[in-house]
């Protein structure tokens, strides 16, 4: 019986630390030869000692596992291995989902300069500022005079100057 509890504890406590030691599945098999062992010698004393190793390890592996699994984020490792979310002032200054709020609708009719090649979209210099603009359906190169035709959503939609802009 004391090789049984021996092989059950060590079994559920390497399996607790597969969460948090990268072992490459090291730790996670010899869990489960441990727990195969106790399970195998479990059945050999009698059936219902056998049954109960079973209960105990269908219960205690993933209890512990999910416990390990909620702590990974608050150790080193943990910390090492995820990404950390966005801050409140990051969240609150960009806006939903990081897309801008602003209306560009003040921008129809003005000129700028294409900052580099539109291919159909770039960056354009619109009165001093660089905006993140579209080409009407074809490429415009870097340095050429361009009119912006239209804003849809927070897209900037542009063509050559020297056309005349469609509605």
């Amino acid at each position: 019986m004391t090789y049984i509890v021996i092989l059950l504890v060590a079994g559920v406590l390497l399996a607790f630390l597969e969460t948090f030691i990268p072992s490459g599945g090291t730790l996670i098999v010899l869990a489960g030869a441990a727990l195969i062992g106790a399970i195998v010698l479990g059945f050999g004393q009698s059936g219902t000692v056998g049954c109960i190793v079973l209960i105990a390890v269908l219960v205690c592996v993933p209890v512990f596992v999910m416990i390990g699994l909620k702590m990974l984020p608050r150790t080193f490792v943990g910390r090492k291995m995820m990404l950390a979310g966005p801050t409140k002032d990051f969240a609150e200054s960009r806006g939903k989902a990081g897309v801008s709020d602003e209306d560009y609708s003040y921008l129809v009719g003005k000129t700028g300069i294409v900052a580099g090649t539109l291919r159909p979209s770039g960056i354009a210099e619109i009165e001093g500022r660089r905006y993140s603009v579209a080409a009407q359906g074809e490429r415009i190169d870097q340095g050429c005079e361009i009119t912006v035709i239209r804003v849809e959503g927070n897209e900037i939609i542009v063509e050559p100057k020297n056309r005349s802009p469609r509605s």
